[in-house]
This record gives structure tokens, C-alpha cells and sequence, in this order.
């Protein structure tokens, strides 16, 4: 036994216990055992201190770390704003900084067997590593989604490991919930084509589950707005009786979507290329329309043929993605993409415009008298003036 250590060692009798600010200094330039010699204290008292101040050995460490983190982070959103990447799903969203994208759009593999690039069996795992897989997926997707953002997940049937099919939605439901975001809606998006199977019901829609990181300020119904049934309905009574009692731009938005076609050989959006599950511009031009503003970044981390970039360039906004394959696919494509000059509004039929101009009244108010200083204010705020014209 060190004897000298020994002495060095106060008692409990006569010494009495350093305070936080003195053990933080201690700990300074000393190790745990060092400051347990000086004080006598245990091992876990030193270190609880040390929580408590601040003062941990590693904590400048663990800090400096996540600052760099930090900042890794941001450098690489900002070189990937309005490009994809080619990289796993995985390590692209390690690289996206907490709380910095306010739609992730996209609809991920369904593990039935799909030929994606030259992966022959990436579609193909035992169903529990696929649904673990997806559920570290959900969990950095929550992870950088901004408050106030959206996770929109397309999905179908998965296989599970009998041989049956399993709905992803029903699959998925809980784990994004345990994400910590919260279910707004449960889309479904009819498909009037498809396989015909011999002894089930053929499946004719897929599902988009619609969750949020907190309340959702950003809501523009109109961009989802249906064409009203009866545009020329009008009130029976009440005060606004014998008036039009629809909406001028149509119906309010449902969670049941029927206009939107898949894409099959014929379709628009179909491009040259090997992608086996493209899914349509105008899906994710719904969704990007309805949860988020002009310049907002969308995110597709399994952006495939593009489809989802090229929806937010044409609604004017920001995005982002990554893809294992596809690259030179998504390229012509977004090389060939352009905003929109108008914006659409699929509620309005020319049916409903006629009706709705047919009542159109002319209205005349009268404009109030302004006094001279405040015209000459009015024109310098025009004009950036002082008032001479």
C-alpha cells in the first residue's frame, strides 16, 4: 500500500466536503483518482459533481464533436440543395442536419423482389431485417424534419415471411409514431390498373401515410381541391340563402385521391430508363403543394427516376435526394424541368368558372379624400420619391 497517499487522504472527521465550484477546479488539472486521493470522496460522487458543473473530462470533447458535426452536416446540405446524391439512404441522412427539411416525400422499396439497377437482391431481405431496416430509415427521417414539417411514406404490400402479403401502412404506423411524429392523414391513392391475381380481390390503390413533427402551419388546401359535384348548388335558407354554396376553386381536399393515374407506357411522366416503380410528378406535386411554401426544401431519399425533384422544381421549390442507381435517368430529367407560370388548381372546371362568373357583380366603393402630406407619403412609398409627382 502507498503509504504517502494514505496520509495525503483526509478524514471524514475532521475535513469537510469541497463544494462544486472547488471540485470542478480540481478536476481541471487532475483525473477522477487524483481529486478521490485529495478529497476523499467516492468515485461517483466526483463524477456526479462533474455532471453537474460541467466538468467532465469528456465534455469539451463531446462538444467539439457535435460542433463539427454540426457543421459537416450543414457544408454537405448546402452542396446537395437543388442536386441528388448517389449513396445509401442511411449514410445521406447521417450527413442532412437535425431540423432541416420540411417534406420528406418518397416511397420506398417493397421488398418484393424488384429488380432496382444492378442490385439484383436489395428487394429481396427476410422481412425482419427489411422492417428494421425502414424503421432506422423513419427515425433519421424524423430526426431532420423541421417543426412544422411533414414525412409523406408511399407504400404498398410488403412480402412477410410466409409467402403472404403484409400492408407497409399498417407495418409502419407504430414505428412512426415512436419516432415522435404525429398521424395527419392516411391518403389513399387509387389506381384503376393492375395485376389481376387469381384468387383475391385485385389490388387497386396504394396508401401515403402523412405524419408531422408537431402541429402543421403550412396547409394550402386549395392546391388539393376537387371539382364540386353540383358547382351550381345554392344555400335553401339561412342568411345566405339562394346563394352559391359551394367553394369557388372546388371542394375541400379529401384523403382519397382518384384523378391521379399511375405511370404505365403511355403516360407523360414515363421516361426511357429500367426503373420498375416510377411513380407519378403530379402525386408529389400534391403533396409538396399542400405542406410547404416556395422555396421550402423537399426531400426524396429514394429518389429513383426523380419524380419527386422534379415536382418541387416545377412548384418552386428547393430539393434534395439520393439513389443508389438512376443517376444519369435523373439527370435529363431535371436538366429538362422548369417552374410552373401558373399554378394549378385542379378544383376549377370551366363548368364551375362559368358559374361562378355568371355571378360576378360589379362593386363600386368610394375612396376616401387623402390629405396633402399623406398623398406625398403615398408617392415617395410608390415611386421612392419625396412627393413631386
Amino acid at each position: 500500500m502507498n503509504t504517502d497517499l494514505v496520509k495525503a487522504r483526509p478524514s471524514a472527521a475532521n475535513t469537510a466536503v469541497p463544494d462544486d465550484a472547488a471540485l470542478a477546479g480540481l478536476l481541471a488539472t487532475r483525473t477522477y483518482a487524483e481529486v478521490q486521493d485529495i478529497t476523499g470522496l467516492s468515485k461517483g460522487a466526483i463524477y456526479r459533481a462533474a455532471l453537474r458543473t460541467g466538468a467532465r473530462k469528456t465534455e469539451s470533447r463531446i462538444a467539439q464533436r457535435a460542433a463539427e458535426r454540426r457543421q459537416q452536416q450543414l457544408d454537405f446540405l448546402r452542396s446537395i440543395v437543388d442536386s441528388t446524391a448517389k449513396a445509401d439512404v442511411l449514410d445521406f441522412l447521417a450527413a442532412i442536419p437535425d431540423d432541416s427539411v420540411q417534406v420528406h416525400m418518397t416511397s420506398p422499396p417493397y421488398n418484393l423482389g424488384k429488380r432496382y439497377g444492378n442490385a439484383a437482391g436489395a428487394d429481396a431481405l427476410a422481412m425482419t431485417y427489411f422492417h428494421g431496416w425502414l424503421m432506422q430509415v423513419i427515425s433519421e427521417l424524423a430526426r431532420t424534419t423541421r417543426p412544422g414539417g411533414v414525412v409523406c411514406l408511399n407504400v404498398g404490400k410488403t412480402s412477410d415471411d410466409h409467402g403472404g402479403l403484409y400492408p407497409l401502412d399498417v407495418m409502419l404506423f407504430d414505428d412512426l409514431r415512436r419516432a415522435g411524429l404525429t398521424f395527419q392523414s392516411r391518403v389513399v391513392w387509387v389506381q384503376p390498373h393492375g395485376l389481376t391475381p387469381a384468387r383475391r380481390l385485385a389490388d387497386r390503390y396504394e396508401t401515403i401515410l402523412v405524419f408531422s413533427k408537431g402541429p402543421v402551419p403550412t396547409f394550402n388546401p386549395n392546391a388539393a381541391r376537387q371539382p364540386q359535384k353540383q358547382p351550381g348548388k345554392r344555400a335553401y335558407k339561412g342568411p345566405n340563402k339562394g346563394e352559391l354554396s359551394g367553394h369557388p376553386l372546388g371542394a375541400w381536399p379529401t384523403d382519397v385521391w382518384s384523378d391521379i393515374p399511375t405511370v404505365r407506357a403511355n403516360h407523360r411522366d414515363r421516361v426511357h430508363g429500367d426503373h420498375p416503380a416510377q411513380f407519378p410528378v403530379r402525386l408529389a406535386k400534391r403533396v409538396i403543394l399542400l405542406y410547404s411554401l416556395p422555396g421550402d426544401l423537399i426531400c426524396d431519399v429514394f429518389v429513383g427516376s426523380g419524380s419527386t425533384a422534379v415536382a418541387a422544381i416545377e412548384a418552386g421549390r428547393s430539393f434534395t435526394g439520393a439513389d443508389l442507381f438512376y443517376e444519369d435517368l435523373r439527370a435529363a430529367r431535371l436538366s429538362a424541368a422548369t417552374p410552373d407560370r401558373v399554378s394549378p388548381l385542379d378544383g376549377v372546371t370551366d363548368e364551375s368558372l362559368a358559374v361562378w362568373q355568371a355571378e360576378a357583380r360589379r362593386v363600386d366603393h368610394r375612396s376616401a379624400p387623402l390629405a396633402k402630406g399623406a398623398e406625398a407619403a403615398q408617392c415617395a412609398d410608390l415611386f421612392d420619391t419625396a412627393g413631386a409627382a
